[in-house]
């Protein structure tokens, strides 16, 4: 866990480095939130799978997939605006809603 906390770190730094410059670097970051933050709201699977309730039955899993999908959101949204990035839509190009 601590090596991924520095892994976090890191891309969070350089993404903050990014968006500051400002201009084509902002435009690229933007991009790239636009493109990777539907991605990663997937990565948390359907709010109505079955399975993620038979995990959290047998002690596998503490959270549901929305739960889970909701607390990413609180965490990284407030992280993005400050490094004056817009919040992509979380609807938009989701495979699991």
């Amino acid at each position: 866990m601590e090596e991924e906390a520095g892994h976090i770190d890191y891309g969070t730094t350089r993404t903050a480095e990014m968006a500051a410059k400002g201009g084509e670097a902002l435009d690229r970051v933007q991009k790239s939130i636009d493109f990777w933050y539907p991605t990663a709201l997937d990565m948390f699977g359907s709010a109505t799978s079955k399975r993620a309730e038979r995990y959290r039955e047998w002690g596998l899993k503490r959270r549901t997939n929305e739960e889970a999908r909701q607390q990413f959101m609180a965490e990284v949204n407030p992280l993005l605006e400050s490094m004056g990035l817009q919040v992509p839509d979380p609807t938009k190009g989701r495979k699991y809603l």
